[in-house]
């Protein structure tokens, strides 16, 4: 489900599945049909399994302060399908959206949702032309819709499991798809992979005579991000920064853009004790347990969460349980959402509650740090304008316990 895409469909009349289907036929007809504008700019494609966003803002920030303009193309989005588009950090407009979507409504062949938000996002670069565009990958990378560019850069910032029942349950199967967005002479910048992981990047670089870039150190400097991978993720931007600037590259100007980069729901402070942070993976939330322990030793930690179904939320939340015993397992609107109530029986917290969405209440005052997680689509929901959790939160209220077990 791709928040706010509905009411363009309806007004363009544009019909479309949203199942996901990778390969790359239907994406590639329809592109045909707007007159393939994945093939007019520089792109930078990122595919991996954590740090994908963070390591675009990162880019996105040195190449503007380089003075130069940048599209960037997020997934999944933040509130809707407005701030998966962005030219230099702006979301694009609905009146710009609704004239890309009017081109869109033209075309024959059928799209899934994602391909539709794919290929708009292409036709808004080409309108706009800004000097680069950074392109997320949605899943995986050989297969995923977004796999139609030839980038300046690929960038694998890392790969763990993820999606096995689309990827493969080894990590050499899930490594074979995102090594599918290196393209022969183009060079490509990982992060530091285990084995299996490298040996199949390795042998998809040599195959298409790429320069492999993989930073032997993360970057040493001041980061706005909060966590230690992080400052991988930043090393390899500017690994990227390089070259795509070539000898206008200024490693001053780079390091004063990274020092303010930030991105939403990254370790991102949203109120006095309330942190946000989009870890929905195993990998992304060993680094989540790290960032807690590092910025809040000896304070009590509260985890407010909802997951995906195709997430190993058992195994969240084994990692989870080693920083907080008090857990908040929340229903929210997406057809793939988790019940709480599995949540809640797996978990082995000694409290436990559940929580309706629009019933999520602080600590009492701010002695424990309240940790949102599980998925970028709960986050994204919880920051909606219409629903009262920040004042709840900021105002105080009596906490709901769970039920006796």
């Amino acid at each position: 489900m791709i928040n706010g895409l509905a009411e363009y469909k309806e007004k363009w009349n544009i019909a479309t599945d949203n199942a996901i289907k990778p390969g790359l036929d239907a994406i590639r007809s329809a592109l045909g049909e707007l007159g393939n504008p994945e093939t007019e700019g520089h792109f930078v494609h990122i595919a991996g399994t954590n740090g994908k966003g963070s390591t675009a803002a990162m880019l996105s920030a040195i190449l503007q302060a380089h003075g130069k303009s940048v599209g960037t193309f997020y997934s999944p989005g933040i509130i809707d399908l407005h701030d998966q588009i962005q030219i230099n950090g702006e979301p694009v407009s609905p009146e710009a959206l609704g004239e890309v979507m009017r081109e869109l409504s033209k075309i024959e062949t059928p799209l899934t949702d994602f391909e539709l938000l794919t290929a708009a996002a292409y036709v808004h670069f080409r309108n706009q032309s800004p000097d680069f565009a950074i392109i997320e990958a949605g899943m995986g990378g050989r297969f995923d819709s977004t796999n139609v560019i030839d980038p300046e850069v690929a960038i694998i910032p890392s790969i763990s499991k993820e999606h096995t029942n689309f990827l493969g349950e080894e990590i050499k199967d899930i490594a074979y798809h995102k090594a599918g967005i290196i393209k022969k002479w183009r060079p490509a910048i990982t992060g530091p992979l285990e084995g299996q992981a490298m040996q199949v990047i390795r042998q998809e670089a040599k195959k298409q005579h790429s320069d492999l870039i993989v930073p032997k150190t993360p970057y040493q400097g001041k980061l706005s991000l909060k966590g230690a991978h992080q400052h991988w993720n930043a090393q390899i931007a500017l690994e990227a920064a390089k070259e795509l600037l070539g000898t206008g590259y200024d490693a001053q100007i780079a390091q004063d853009a990274l020092a303010t980069a930030t991105i939403p729901y990254r370790f991102e402070a949203y109120a006095e004790g309330l942190i946000f942070d989009g870890a929905h993976n195993e990998a992304s939330i060993d680094a989540l347990v790290e960032t807690i322990q590092a910025e809040f030793p000896g304070r009590k930690v509260r985890i407010v969460m909802g997951m995906l179904k195709d997430k190993a939320y058992e195994n969240v939340l084994r990692k989870l349980e080693t920083t907080s015993g008090h857990f908040v397992f929340i229903d929210f609107d997406n057809p793939r959402a988790l019940p709480a109530e599995k949540l809640f029986y797996a978990s082995n917290s000694k409290i436990k509650t559940i929580k309706n969405i629009y019933d999520i209440l602080p600590v009492n005052g701010y002695n424990e740090v309240t940790i949102v997680t599980g998925s970028l689509y709960l986050l994204s929901t919880l920051k909606r304008p219409d629903l009262p959790f920040l004042d709840h939160f900021s105002k105080g209220a009596k906490q709901l316990e769970s039920p006796e077990e």
